[in-house]
């Protein structure tokens, strides 16, 4: 690897992004497995906390998730919103791993689902540290 003295384009976007909007990170939740937490302060009414994914969650049925191998129903179960029809599973499946199936539920929620799901906002003043939530039942309809 040879050293830059102009940092690339690319290379300078990820360095913005490393120094300026690096919201969150995953961490051991006391109320379910893994968590999400504020990497930093956030601010009531900030969005943009995690990636802008521009991929696609794809409902599937129960009998489409029962004929999928049980390791697959089991991460899909685990980690996937669903409703009474089936759930909605990543685009590109567990292959890339999205930070947002790792937020938990509470009744009192600190972020809030926009544009189902395509970005979140914070309720409140989010401590750094502070495990981030999620009201699951805001977030599909019935």
């Amino acid at each position: 690897m040879s050293s830059e003295s102009t940092p690339s384009p690319k290379k300078q976007q990820l360095l913005n992004q490393l120094h300026q909007r690096t919201y969150i990170r995953l961490g051991t939740s006391p109320v379910h497995g893994i968590g999400v937490f504020a990497n930093r302060d956030i601010s009531k009414g900030q969005s943009g906390l995690f990636s802008n994914d521009p991929s696609e969650w794809i409902h599937l049925t129960h009998a489409e998730l029962a004929a999928l191998p049980t390791s697959s129903r089991t991460m899909i179960e685990n980690f996937c919103l669903y409703d009474d029809a089936g759930y909605f599973v990543p685009e590109y499946g567990f292959d890339i791993v999205d930070p947002v199936i790792y937020i938990n539920h509470a009744e009192r929620p600190n972020i809030q689902s926009v544009n189902e799901g395509s970005d979140f906002v914070a309720l409140c003043d989010i401590a750094a540290g502070e495990e981030l939530f999620l009201d699951y039942g805001e977030l599909v309809d019935e």
